[in-house]
């Protein structure tokens, strides 16, 4: 079974299990008429209602191990690596299970036996010396990662606490020596993006953000229709290039249906510290919005950003495989939603600002320097294309 380390309902003492000690808990605070963790019904108190609820999930198991952290372009001779991090509460034994690149052929490499990972702790798998080694016996087929992305498989097999889970995690094209890790949104949903650092064997650094960020967005103007902009903005402290001199390709912008807009090739776009670039559907159109003289507009044309939400991406080339494919590294994206989807939250409650939709607001991003792909960083305003953020 695919398993994305939620805690199944009535796991009270956060060893990803329903057993006995779950019910022991919930009877102490049902007698002591205290505690909060056994109201599992939110009734404000714990009761038999709760025991019930607890009986529902009864010997119920979730996986307690996530893949935290992957470096896949590892610089010169250093090895690429994978962090494995135990969540729960309790010591977690992953002897016997598995590490995998391919869906079809999840048992390439078996963790060895006695494999301890402490709660909240880690541990770290290396490609020259654990799943890429031919002299690692649990290598029964050596593998590598990719930098040009893939999806990673943790499979536990017949592990008689946690059986049957398999952890799925995809990640994309990476820059070298720059990993990507586990960060949690607000929504209490999981990204694994580019981290600012890397760090093996401990919790994660914070997600890398910038030097360009998408700062503002309006999907559904109120009046002309293709009114719309992404706006792009330089955080920096210098001057970037929007183009790789290396491959001669430009950066690009899309989303999830249909705009596919590349940069400049012959004069690439430069931003200077503070700098902002609009990438319009229509320039005729941004004539409505007091749009200062000196801003750069480029015209995307065909597409249209989704009223209901879609997502998008601000892409650089990245390497060139052997077949010849070009793969592109995520600069930065955004998520977005137009407040009325509650069914695709957990909590049925879509938490992106309804104002924005259709209402002659736009999306501004709330703080530059933070992580971009989660609501709680964006409010709906006044639009302000190419100027400071409301």
């Amino acid at each position: 079974m695919a398993v994305y380390a939620d805690r199944p309902p009535g796991d009270l003492n956060v060893d990803y299990r329903v057993n006995a000690g779950d019910l022991l808990i919930l009877m102490e605070q049902w007698l002591m008429d205290s505690g909060p963790s056994g109201d599992l019904n939110a009734s404000g108190w714990v009761d038999a209602r709760d025991f019930a609820a607890l009986a529902r999930h009864w010997q119920e198991t979730e996986c307690p191990i996530v893949l935290n952290e992957v470096l896949a372009h590892s610089h010169a001779e250093a090895s690429d690596w994978i962090e494995l991090h135990n969540i729960s509460s309790v010591p977690a034994h992953i002897g016997g299970w598995f590490l995998s690149d391919d869906e079809r052929d999840l048992l390439k490499y078996e963790i060895g036996a006695g494999t301890m990972i402490e709660p909240n702790g880690y541990v770290v798998l290396y490609e020259t010396t654990h799943f890429g080694s031919p002299y690692d016996p649990g290598a029964r087929t050596p593998f590598a990662l990719s930098e040009n992305g893939e999806t990673l498989f943790l499979f536990s097999a017949d592990d008689p606490i946690f059986p049957n889970c398999l952890v799925t995690e995809p990640f994309g094209a990476s820059e070298t020596s720059h990993s990507f890790g586990r960060y949690g949104r607000s929504t209490g949903t999981y990204n694994l993006v580019t981290m600012s650092e890397s760090t093996p064997g401990s919790a994660n650094a914070y997600p890398l953000v910038g030097p360009i960020v998408i700062s503002e967005l309006m999907y559904h103007p109120a009046s002309d229709g293709d009114a719309e902009y992404v706006e792009l903005l330089n955080i920096g402290d210098g001057p970037v290039t929007l183009f790789d001199f290396e491959t001669m390709e430009p950066w690009r912008f899309t989303d999830s249906l249909g705009i596919d807009l590349w940069l400049p090739f012959n004069v690439p776009v430069t931003l200077e510290a503070g700098e902002h670039l609009l990438l319009v559907r229509d320039k005729a159109a941004m004539r409505e919005y007091a749009v200062p003289a000196d801003v750069q507009v480029l015209e995307w044309s065909v597409g249209k950003l989704a009223n209901q939400g879609e997502t998008l991406q601000l892409l650089k080339p990245g390497d060139v495989d052997d077949q010849g494919t070009r793969y592109w590294i995520e600069v930065d994206r955004v998520v977005y939603s137009d407040g009325s989807h509650g069914e695709a939250f957990a909590d049925g409650i879509d938490p992106w600002p309804i104002e924005a939709d259709g209402f002659g607001l736009s999306l501004n991003r709330l703080f530059l320097s933070r992580y971009g792909n989660d609501p709680n960083n964006w409010h709906a305003t006044i639009p302000t294309p190419g100027a400071t953020n409301d």
